[in-house]
């Protein structure tokens, strides 16, 4: 069965979990999010995950989002980069819960900030916060 996964080009989220799924050979196709006209705000896609974000990993009756879950969900499906012990797997976790709290969170903020939110409504200081974080 062909995953679907709902995404758009921008988030560096969904751009993991594209990867981890091409890397690992699953069949996979994207379902573009208009993200930037809303659709990720419609009752629509908030049917598919109520948090309204991307992405979300669709694969026969298992809806997935959070792309730390997905990953996980893509490594244990493929036999592949979940590791070959408790310890690596928890290696794995600690990775994957590091990046999604400490660095694409802020990454994430930054880039929309910097590149997508018209200069006008940018908020003073956010962005050299963040950049100083990072």
């Amino acid at each position: 069965m062909t995953a679907q996964l709902y995404c758009f080009g921008e988030s560096g989220n969904a751009y993991k979990c594209a990867l981890a799924l091409t890397l690992t050979g699953q069949p996979w196709q994207a379902r573009y999010v208009d993200f930037f006209n809303g659709e990720t705000r419609t009752p629509e896609y908030r049917a598919i995950n109520a948090m309204g974000e991307v992405p979300v990993l669709v694969t026969g009756d298992q809806t997935l989002s959070q792309s730390g879950a997905i990953l996980l969900c893509v490594a244990e499906q493929s036999g592949q980069m979940g590791g070959a012990t408790a310890a690596e797997r928890a290696e794995i976790l600690r990775w994957i819960l590091w990046d999604n709290h400490k660095l694409s969170t802020q990454i994430g903020t930054t880039r929309f900030l910097m590149n997508f939110l018209p200069e006008a409504k940018r908020p003073v200081g956010v962005i050299p916060f963040f950049q100083g974080r990072l």
